[in-house]
């Protein structure tokens, strides 16, 4: 039945990988193959094919229910598609961020559909009980309410949730409401804001274990190192630049994305990097010279003299010839923002290629770590070298001032999350001092 421990079909080891994915019964199994996606993706070792397999002996045990479709009312999906000249006031005003502006709409959009489906109310009559009710509805979101599969928003198949939200996710969407409310009646157009009258301070989540470090551990970083040699020379230069001065820099992966030969300025008597990053503010990150050497290596990689190359080539650039290749001219004066056609013509790469490659090269790279590590480790995505930067610089003692300007963090609780120790640090610490103690 649904209820069953998948414990009870499936061998051990299988089992073992299942639960830690959060598959604990047959029906949270099926439950996520029904949504559809990539539902396999926490599960090691999984791909389409042997997820399909496993897909078909589940669907041989307890059947298939229709797949999840969720329905809206006609006049609720306009509304809520067209969100309204209040919500893209407020984006406008808020933010200048492209991801920012999907993630809030995405977030009042959710609210809008689910205040028109369930409640029939508009923004303007929405209660405290409501607000405490769309709480609710976060911990747990209908099946029908959720779909990963291929659909444009509103359009027939989609649905607003693609899982059920994480704690973090539910906080997320729960700020952001209580955001645009807010600025809804400063600026006149809510006459109060309910989210003010509820409790949003959400529990962690009893059965999930604590989060843990998304930075690489010295054994999985040696993993990393180990593995570029066995990449093709072109693709070796650049994943050794990149492991090395992301480490280095600590920058955001659109911030490395962006830099270019020009933007590495020399200043009190030191190298450092002009970055126009998060929330479009500049600031200046100091290139270590182990950073400015790898550089210099990965330029004559791709046949460029560093000294005399042009200010607009990339410093993480496509693996091909770009059609403008860094040696012409230099540019006089400040340096302008690229437009698309320069970009592509200099072979600045792009983060929909960067991301898949750097996931494929790690799990190849990590798939010799001990298992509990391994499967810790093969989550990773390119954020994780921003992480690494931070918690290596921590563990180092670097003052949290210093780090923070190096980062770009806004609020300095962000950066000292990353001076909380990692727990094999914390383990080990306290087996030395204790050891032996009854």
């Amino acid at each position: 039945s649904l209820t069953d421990p998948v414990a009870h079909w499936f061998d051990a080891e299988l089992s073992d990988r299942l639960q830690r994915a959060g598959f604990v019964q047959l029906g949270d199994l099926r439950t996520a193959i029904a949504i559809g996606g990539r539902w396999w993706r926490g599960l090691p070792a999984y791909g389409p094919v042997k997820a399909a397999a496993l897909a078909d002996q589940v669907g041989a045990l307890v059947g298939w229910p229709s797949a999840p479709a969720w329905q809206g009312d006609a006049v609720g999906i306009a509304r809520a598609a067209e969100a309204g000249e209040l919500l893209e006031t407020w984006i406008k005003a808020r933010t200048q961020s492209a991801q920012t502006a999907r993630a809030y709409r995405r977030e009042v959009q959710r609210f809008l559909v689910w205040l028109l489906a369930e409640r029939r109310a508009e923004l303007a009559a929405v209660s405290a009980e409501d607000c405490a009710d769309y709480i609710a509805f976060l911990r747990a979101v209908p099946p029908e309410w959720m779909s990963r599969r291929s659909a444009a928003r509103f359009a027939p198949g989609w649905a607003p949730f693609a899982s059920q939200p994480s704690v973090s996710s539910q906080r997320y969407a729960l700020t952001v409401l209580n955001a645009f409310s807010a600025w809804a009646v400063r600026s006149g157009a809510l006459a109060r804001n309910p989210w003010e009258l509820v409790n949003l301070r959400l529990p962690d989540d009893a059965a999930a274990a604590p989060e843990g470090s998304r930075a690489f551990t010295p054994a999985a970083w040696a993993a990393l190192l180990a593995q570029v040699p066995r990449l093709q020379p072109a693709a070796a230069a650049r994943m050794t630049w990149l492991l090395t001065f992301s480490q280095a820099t600590g920058l955001r992966a659109g911030e490395l994305l962006r830099a270019r030969r020009g933007d590495v300025v020399s200043r009190d008597e030191g190298i450092w990097l002009h970055v126009h990053g998060k929330g479009a503010r500049n600031r200046l990150v100091p290139v270590p010279r182990v950073a400015l050497a790898a550089t210099e290596r990965y330029f004559e990689a791709r046949g460029l003299v560093w000294g005399a190359a042009h200010p607009h080539t990339p410093l993480l650039a496509v693996l091909a010839r770009p059609e403008l290749p860094g040696t012409d001219a230099p540019a006089a004066g400040p340096l302008p923002v690229l437009d698309a056609a320069e970009r592509r013509q200099r072979g600045y790469l792009s983060y929909s290629t960067l991301a898949p490659a750097f996931k494929r090269f790690a799990r190849a790279a990590l798939a010799s770590l001990p298992l509990d590590e391994r499967e810790v480790a093969l989550g990773a995505s390119l954020h994780w070298l921003r992480h690494t930067h931070a918690t290596r610089a921590a563990e180092a003692q670097v003052s949290p001032d210093v780090l923070q300007a190096n980062l770009g963090h806004a609020d300095p609780r962000t950066t000292a999350g990353y001076y909380r120790a990692q727990e094999r640090r914390r383990a080990e610490q306290m087996e030395r001092v204790f050891s032996g103690e009854v």
